[in-house]
């Protein structure tokens, strides 16, 4: 297993910092106020977590008043519990994760002992606001998308927004199995409805990125859903479907992709159907 390793903070915008927490190439946030500073994400284990929360505390020159998860993934969250003195957001899904068989799969591949894990001490379902002095934060639920628990971390007077993995740069979009095809392009839309030219959008994974590639990327994750509703709808079989259909991402991300994307479609009662030939 890789070493986990943080890389330097530096700024993208005015007192807003993001550094890169390996093996994962995970985009950790530091949003800095007058009073106090906000850590958006934690890495993949407590001991990334404090390294995360020392790097933080020499950058930001004030203490730090809070810290706030996107999503649950490991490279995410599991270095929360190095900040369990502080007011710690999330979505309220992220406490019934905790214990559940994925999670304990995720902590076990990354020898992360799951006893150490902790939940958002201040979980939310849609919306909260930090103050940190000078500057607000809105933590946003905008709907199910990469997970069923995605936050987005929106710095109005900064024009940046974080958007975990709803938008990721350095590949495609991680199609997980706990993903909500039908509804992740609703979700970027939410993000996508507060940017103008100028905002600077930090995906969960590579560089920071601007409207025209969330419009790009948001178009190409509707495409999917759309393309496997039209081969059901045509009475495509899965394993006929990678052929049939025509895909906005390579082989190796629609592939393994496909068979959840048909289980999706079916618990809505959408499922290929014989057609008889017209006579």
């Amino acid at each position: 297993m890789d070493e986990p390793r943080l890389s330097p903070f530096e700024a993208v915008t005015d007192g807003v910092y993001v550094a890169v927490a390996e093996p994962a190439s995970v985009n950790v946030g530091l949003v800095v106020g007058t009073e106090s500073a906000l850590v958006v994400d934690t890495g993949s284990s407590p001991h990334q977590g404090e390294q995360i929360r020392q790097a933080a505390e020499q950058v930001a020159g004030v203490p730090l008043g809070a810290v706030a998860v996107t999503h649950w993934h490991w490279d995410h969250f599991f270095g929360l519990a190095a900040f369990a003195d502080l007011p710690s957001y999330g979505h309220e899904t992220l406490a019934e994760r905790l214990g559940s068989p994925d999670l304990l799969a995720e902590a076990a591949g990354q020898g992360v002992d799951a006893t150490e894990l902790r939940a958002p001490n201040r979980p939310f379902s849609l919306a909260r606001v930090i103050d940190l002095g000078g500057r607000r934060v809105e933590l946003v639920h905008f709907g199910r998308g990469h997970t069923e628990g995605d936050v987005v971390a929106i710095v109005p007077d900064a024009n940046t927004i974080f958007a975990g993995d709803l938008l990721e740069q350095s590949g495609p979009p991680s199609f997980g199995p706990d993903c909500h095809l039908k509804d992740w392009p609703s979700a970027v839309d939410g993000i996508l409805g507060l940017v103008d030219e100028d905002t600077v959008i930090i995906p969960g994974h590579g560089s920071p990125v601007d409207r025209f590639f969330g419009f790009e990327q948001r178009a190409r994750i509707s495409a999917v859903y759309g393309q496997v509703e039209y081969l059901v709808s045509r009475g495509v079989k899965l394993d006929a479907a990678y052929q049939a259909g025509e895909w906005p991402f390579e082989a190796e991300v629609i592939r393994p992709l496909l068979p959840l994307a048909y289980q999706q479609l079916a618990a809505e009662g959408k499922v290929p159907r014989t057609h008889l030939p017209m006579l």
